[in-house]
């Protein structure tokens, strides 16, 4: 038992030096291709990919419930607990509100189309091939969109850029955090199963918490290293998320015939959770109350969500 926690504090080691790695590099990039792509695509796709990969590994092995799970979790999680730290460590910080970049009306936009996405789906009740595709092309008109608007207001490089580090530290990040993710995850499911916690809440809850684990520590870290740093980590939040709404749930649907119906509470909790976001970054700040609340609800649902 002492050589698993001994692992286990390896692998958390681990993930804080491939977030450290891709917090640095995105913190640079950002400088050549703005927020937009850097938070929006590159920072959101690379953060996903745990669970992405998760929720392929599960998909194809037949547990469409787990998978489910975990698409829908991370949005949770992330969307609630997540954005309240960041809110509430900018403040900490740098002693004012956060206030978004414009570049994320751009995210707003997609992400509204997006949560519109999964009420249709929720009404139809069932994620199958047609679903699946129609939600993976929304994603990627979404990625087509960032880079035509990048091609066409490509912003200017204050400084000098050494692209050959950047791409070290994102690189090496990113395979770190694809490596020990998987293994955080197998680490965190085995001491949930040793207490007795349900399959459900470790695929909705737990593994999330893993997954995102990443993301958190690379967001705190680009709000130490530049004011611009919590619009950039609130932007890589919601392009990740996007790609969860779209293409994770798309990936589900692909591999087979999955019903909703046993899951709206889920589905309706992660559209409210959505729209909760948007509401609150609808004039593009993010309070400190407004953090606080977000916390809360994370708790609301998951408690919800027990007894329902």
């Amino acid at each position: 038992m002492l050589l698993f926690w001994v692992e286990f504090i390896g692998t958390f080691i681990g993930l804080f030096i491939s977030a450290e790695l891709i917090a640095k590099g995105a913190d640079e990039l950002e400088e050549v291709l703005g927020q937009g792509i850097t938070g929006g695509i590159l920072l959101g796709f690379i953060t996903a990919l745990p669970e992405t990969i998760f929720v392929i590994i599960a998909s194809l092995g037949g547990s469409l419930d787990v998978a489910f799970g975990s698409a829908i979790g991370g949005n949770i999680l992330l969307f609630t607990v997540g954005a309240g730290l960041v809110g509430i460590v900018y403040f900490w910080k740098w002693k004012n509100n956060l206030v978004m970049d414009q570049e994320y009306q751009v995210e707003n936009k997609f992400l509204i189309i997006s949560t519109v996405a999964l009420v249709l789906i929720t009404l139809y009740s069932k994620l199958n091939v047609i679903a699946g595709v129609c939600l993976i092309l929304i994603y990627v008109y979404y990625v087509i969109y960032r880079l035509r608007k990048f091609k066409r207001d490509k912003p200017i490089a204050k400084k000098e850029v050494d692209y050959v580090k950047i791409s070290i530290f994102m690189v090496v990040g990113a395979i770190l955090l694809i490596i020990l993710s998987h293994y955080f995850v197998e680490q965190l499911d085995q001491i949930s199963l040793s207490f007795g916690i349900p399959a459900v809440w470790i695929s909705l809850v737990l593994s999330p918490i893993a997954g995102e684990l990443e993301e958190k520590i690379s967001a705190f870290r680009l709000i130490t290293l530049s004011k611009k740093g919590g619009s950039l980590s609130l932007l890589s939040f919601v392009g990740s998320k996007i790609e969860n709404n779209t293409v994770l749930l798309g990936i589900i649907g692909l591999f087979g015939d999955y019903s909703l119906r046993p899951v709206i509470p889920e589905m309706v909790s992660l559209i409210l959770v959505n729209v909760s976001v948007l509401r609150v970054l609808f004039d593009r700040k993010l309070t400190v109350l407004e953090s606080s609340l977000l916390i809360i609800a994370y708790a609301v649902i998951i408690i919800a969500l027990y007894y329902l």
